[in-house]
């Protein structure tokens, strides 16, 4: 069990944080997340069409259930390197280096840019019995459900003139079609005479409540006694923007036929700077293509605004270089953005104890972002480990828990170890954060005296590569006698040198996957070589050089007894 720091203060500055959980938000989510940047998705589980069993006329996926899109998204966010948290913010406001976002619990999340996406609620005639068939026999969109309504008997519960259009649009998929304008009042003579050449009857009866029949939606009943019977029925909610943290911010509205709603550019942004809106939040008539499209087009004008931070600042540190270190060409505090220890750390006391090194480098290098490491898993793992079936997994060198969280996710039930308090304070934080916390259990401890106290499906060293003392063949043979009959043992670590470092000829090399597989020391025929390859990362110094990092990756399958 870990402490975690006395600091009720927000620590982590996101890349981007996104309000709202849905279709839209999930797909910028992705966006960013693919781009590399730390984005955080603050969702209050509330998608505004969660109560339809189907959806339609989304390309490839019609008839798929909304929630289930919404799943497979969360996957997808998540594989690449995301968060989701479940939490309801409650208050937006601005700060010297972004935002401040404030949930309901009393937690404050801090972020440089923000995309809200939010939605609207559907709020429904008050009508007894009405809210209980809300996406089941009670619809609103003829694009989503007028197909599957073809040749049955549909009615239309208007409450403004404006809702004939619906009708007009549904008598393509029936001819028979029932307009319910009690709410509505008087029709205009010429929208009756449109209706009346069509054939769209209209009632002007004041709708009392609904008809069941087995529990299903089965019709109206009018202020007279008299029941109609229908197969689904098309009403005309008021869509209410659920934009509170836009307002907070002062972000400008203009009105629409829905009534006022946020204005933004093509692109989803607002009036106010490093705020963007979009889906339903943006456009309320945006159906779930239009609204998937509209977050993909704001993640990449948010990804846009964050690349030129990336040039200013470049700019910024080169300008502020001294001759020497130009020449020397230091690679950019961003190269190693997913590794949660290195190798080649320069002006360090071997001689200092590890765990004052360690707990002093997260302190120090979170500083100002709350975290030291990008927070993503390492790809090393997402590639190897991806396809496995989870079960329970072993986490060495955890760090801040971006391995923990990702496998946590899908579905592996993790012991995430680590030396750093503080790093193991910020993974829990991220885990209770995102629902996972009883998915991963975090030990804090010295690996170097550390004995595993059980067997795992899976054990992962990523980057288990130190300046100080790290007796790392002796902790990775223990790593492979915790690995389970059929289970996988899974080394990444630095295999070279970066090119163009300023190492010299005299140092000691880094062992490649042959070296470590030699060192295991494993019985001969009990294991089996899965994956044993060096692979090349391409990054960019301060300066603007280029170079390669070098990893080694090696997975091993522990076999099963004859």
């Amino acid at each position: 069990m870990t402490t975690k720091p006395q600091d009720d203060q927000p620590s982590t500055l996101w890349d981007v944080a996104i309000i709202g959980g849905g279709t839209a938000g999930l797909s910028a989510a992705l966006i960013v997340a693919r781009a590399q940047r730390r984005v955080l998705v603050l969702d209050a589980g509330e998608p505004r069409n969660r109560e339809a069993p189907h959806m339609h006329g989304v390309l490839s996926r019609d008839g798929y259930s909304p929630l289930s899109l919404v799943d497979d998204g969360r996957r997808e966010v998540w594989a690449a390197g995301g968060v989701i948290e479940a939490a309801r913010v409650v208050e937006t406001r601005r700060t010297a280096d972004g935002f401040e976002l404030v949930t309901e619990t009393g937690a404050r999340i801090r972020a440089g840019r923000l995309l809200v996406a939010t939605g609207i609620h559907d709020e429904l005639p008050p009508i007894p019995g009405l809210a209980a068939h809300w996406g089941r026999g009670v619809v609103a969109c003829p694009f989503c459900d007028g197909y599957e309504a073809r040749g049955s008997r549909i009615g239309v519960l208007t409450t403004s003139v404006r809702g004939l259009h619906k009708a007009h649009m549904l008598r393509a998929y029936s001819p028979t079609v029932t307009v319910f304008s009690g709410l509505a009042g008087p029709i205009p003579d010429p929208d009756r005479l449109t209706l009346d050449a069509r054939g769209i009857v209209v009632d002007d009866r004041v709708v009392i409540g609904v008809t069941t029949a087995n529990g299903a939606f089965a019709g109206l009943e009018l202020a007279d006694g008299t029941r109609i019977e229908l197969d689904v029925l098309f009403a005309e909610p008021r869509m209410v923007a659920l934009d509170e943290p836009l307002r907070q911010l002062g972000a400008e509205q203009g009105d629409t036929p829905a009534g006022l709603w946020t204005t933004t550019d093509a692109s989803g942004k607002t009036s106010v700077d490093g705020v963007w809106a979009a889906g339903n939040t943006s456009n309320p008539a945006a159906l779930v293509p239009v609204a998937a499209g509209s977050g993909v087009t704001a993640a990449v004008a948010i990804n846009a605004e964050l690349v030129a931070d990336d040039i200013r600042v470049a700019l910024e540190e080169w300008t502020n270089m001294t001759p020497e270190r130009h020449s020397h060409g230091e690679p950019h505090g961003h190269a190693q953005p997913h590794e949660r220890k290195q190798g080649n750390e320069q002006h360090v006391d071997p001689s200092e104890d590890p765990t004052s090194f360690w707990e002093r480098r997260y302190i120090e290098r979170g500083a100002e972002t709350g975290q030291m490491w990008s927070g993503h898993a390492n790809a090393a793992l997402e590639r190897e480990a991806g396809g496995l079936e989870p079960g329970t997994a072993l986490d060495l060198g955890s760090g801040e828990g971006g391995d923990a969280l990702w496998l946590a996710h899908g579905g592996w039930q993790v012991t995430a170890v680590d030396i750093s308090a503080t790093a193991l304070a910020r993974g829990e934080a991220r885990a209770a954060a995102s629902g996972l916390a009883d998915r991963i259990r975090f030990v804090q401890a010295d690996l170097a005296a550390w004995n595993p106290d059980a067997t795992f499906d899976l054990v992962a060293a990523q980057f288990l590569q130190s300046p100080v003392e790290l007796p790392r063949e002796q902790i990775l043979r223990r790593a492979a006698a915790a690995v389970a009959p059929g289970g996988q043992l899974l080394i990444v670590g630095h295999a070279a040198f970066p090119s163009g470092s300023s190492h010299g000829a005299d140092a000691e090399p880094l062992p490649t996957p042959d070296d470590v597989l030699a060192f295991l020391e494993l019985p001969e025929g009990q294991w089996t070589v899965v994956t044993k390859e060096l692979v090349d990362r391409e990054a960019t110094g301060a300066d603007g050089t280029p170079f390669t990092h070098t990893d080694g990756v090696l997975r091993l399958r522990r076999n099963l007894p004859a």
